[in-house]
């Protein structure tokens, strides 16, 4: 029986969640214990993103294939892309556990404030030359806004961390993005207007989905360590 194409999107998303679901329970990292301020981090994210992506949606900056989708569409938004705010933060926030868990080392305060002068100097610089297009410049403006206030204003400690950690969420982060934008498969799940990206693409992916994902996993990150009263 050939694969229903209609529950890719489903099926990427349970994939996506299923290892670190079937590791939140294991005893040294212990994931489950912090369930409770991931799924109130996780929320409070997607009130930014998914009125964004609502948005974005009706104006044609983006939107689903519906080969791929399953129906019951809330919002103009597909069943699969509300999981992917869950599933995916879900998931890069265990994999930042993971590293701070097992890899001890983490950019040192100077290196982290050197860090946050390029983004800041990169966004700010991308935001002015590209800001005719729409998807890009309203991502690097967040950005901007994220890093300069969590460098700046709140002086976040663990931020040195979320860098670092982000460099291992890429990896499997580009594979389902990579799967999302067409990667592997006939057409895209998610097609992107091109006079409102810089087109610019990594295989399949968009350059700005880079940076999206940053935002998305940064944000999430830090308001799960916030209120677990963390400050790594």
């Amino acid at each position: 029986m050939p694969f229903p194409e209609k529950y890719l999107y489903l099926v990427i998303n349970a994939l996506t969640i299923l290892f670190p679901l079937l590791w939140s329970f294991e005893k040294r990292i212990h994931y489950v214990k912090g369930f409770k301020s991931l799924f109130s981090a996780i929320f409070l994210t997607m009130c930014l993103f998914i009125p964004w992506d609502i948005l974005f949606t009706h104006w044609g900056v983006w939107g689903f294939n519906e080969r791929y989708l399953s129906g019951f569409p809330l919002f103009g938004l597909p069943l699969g892309e509300w999981l992917f705010f869950v599933t995916v933060p879900f998931s890069c926030v265990f994999i930042y556990e993971s590293v701070r868990y097992f890899i001890k080392w983490h950019p040192s305060p100077i290196w982290t404030i050197r860090i946050s002068n390029f983004l800041i100097a990169f966004f700010l610089i991308g935001a002015l030359v590209f800001y005719s297009n729409l998807y890009t410049a309203t991502t690097f403006v967040l950005c901007l806004v994220f890093v300069l206030l969590s460098q700046y204003y709140f002086k976040f400690p663990f931020l040195g961390r979320i860098y670092f950690s982000y460099l291992f969420v890429l990896i499997p982060f580009f594979i389902v993005n990579g799967i999302l934008t067409g990667f592997g498969i006939e057409e895209q799940v998610v097609w992107y207007n091109g006079e409102e990206f810089m087109g610019i693409r990594m295989a399949t992916i968009p350059v700005e989905d880079t940076f999206y994902g940053f935002l998305l996993i940064a944000l999430t990150t830090t308001l799960y360590l916030r209120l677990e009263g963390r400050k790594d």
